[in-house]
């Protein structure tokens, strides 16, 4: 896997990421990894890289990886429901876009977007996250990859 050309495709995808309801919004930040400081551009994507999985066979290199994906949608406010349903639609529209390009624009086999937590206790969406010292609302991801391709030892 190229993984400049599949950045430039999950950034593509991820700013392509938009509702229109409760009220119109779309991703106006995407971040490999998490700056130190608090966000202030919303909504923005966070994308951090899980330890890849490889089997080396013959002649092949199956990899497969988790990419953590965190929409944060707004900063957390007292009783603000409003900012929750935006987060749960964002949640809708990613896994919508994700599922139109599973290959990432033929960057990878395969990818899925799902919950972060795989035994599917701890919630999605929406959800509290804390970053430089901020709370946001929004979700919290995994896209799960799959890449096959031929390798030479």
């Amino acid at each position: 896997m190229n993984f400049n050309e599949f950045w430039v495709n999950l950034k593509n995808l991820e700013e392509s990421i938009s509702i229109e309801s409760p009220t119109p919004l779309k991703v106006v930040k995407i971040y490999w990894g998490a700056p130190p400081q608090a966000i202030t551009d919303l909504p923005a994507v966070i994308n951090g890289l899980c330890a890849p999985d490889r089997t080396l066979g013959f002649g092949s290199r199956d990899e497969r990886m988790r990419i953590n994906i965190q929409l944060l949608a707004a900063r957390a406010r007292v009783e603000d429901e409003q900012s929750s349903l935006i987060a749960t639609a964002f949640w809708y529209a990613a896994k919508d876009i994700f599922d139109r390009d599973p290959t990432l624009g033929g960057t990878v086999s395969f990818a899925t977007l799902k919950g972060a937590d795989p035994r599917g206790y701890d919630p999605t969406v929406p959800v509290i996250l804390a970053h430089g010292g901020q709370a946001y609302i929004g979700f919290n991801a995994a896209l799960d990859i799959q890449s096959f391709e031929p390798f030479n030892f």
